[in-house]
């Protein structure tokens, strides 16, 4: 029980569903009946269906993006809005995606924030740790068509690819990360609602470490090529209960 705990309970396990969770434990362990038993428990957990019990927003059919050739040469981003503003006055997350790895950036910010003020999370979250894209994918939100952003980008050499209602270039990949994001937040903030911005770095670790259905490997392990050590961990490199 604590075992399964671990890999689902806890904030940086993230309450995934049962294949995501089975996946993450079947890294370390094995036991009979392993299967069984962790759909079992998750489908009893009750964070888990009162998150799923919230009304999500439906994806429309979108047209999937080439894979790119190494992280973050594609990137993603979005914007998460109309959460509750936090202590610090956050209510927004600003949601960057490589296309490679699939691995995401959950950045706190609010809805007044000027596009100087975003560039300068782009430059400090993003360009800081991976370097520049050649590629920026993102909706029409003001923030990235004003001419600010679309000088800075251009002395960048990064290329601008925006939807439209026409040719939507944002993959369901990122609208579906948003969804999750929210269930997270959902079950990670429930008592402590105001601060939902704390707990942002854990629950991006917990979607890094999650495997992703396109690619059948974490994010993680894609980018650093390893998996983390998790607090749960056997010093052998598998272990059968």
């Amino acid at each position: 029980m604590l075992l399964l705990e671990g890999y689902h309970d806890v904030l940086y396990a993230g309450h995934f569903g049962s294949n995501k969770t089975l996946t993450g434990i079947a890294k370390h362990y094995y036991w009979p009946h392993m299967a069984a038993d962790v759909q079992q428990f998750v489908t009893s957990c009750a964070t888990c269906q009162r998150m799923k019990s919230s009304k999500q927003k439906k994806t429309g059919l979108l047209q999937p993006l080439p894979v790119p050739e190494q992280p973050w040469q594609v990137v993603s981003l979005d914007f998460i809005t109309g959460l509750l503003a936090t202590t610090s006055g956050h209510d927004t997350i600003l949601v960057v995606i490589d296309k490679f790895s699939k691995m995401g950036h959950f950045i706190p910010t609010h809805t007044t924030a000027r596009t100087e003020e975003t560039s300068q999370l782009f430059v400090r979250y993003i360009i800081s740790q991976h370097g520049i894209p050649t590629t920026l994918i993102s909706d029409r939100d003001p923030k990235f068509t004003s001419k600010f952003w679309k000088e800075l980008m251009s002395l960048l050499g990064t290329k601008l690819a925006m939807s439209s209602a026409y040719h939507p270039q944002t993959d369901g990949q990122t609208e579906r990360l948003n969804q999750i994001v929210e269930q997270l937040l959902r079950a990670a903030s429930k008592d402590e609602i105001s601060k939902w911005d704390l707990h942002l770095p854990t629950l991006e670790f917990a979607c890094n470490n999650a495997t992703h259905a396109a690619t059948r490997q974490t994010p993680f392990f894609l980018f650093y090529g390893r998996h983390p050590l998790m607090p749960q961990k056997p010093t052998a490199s598998a272990t059968v209960l």
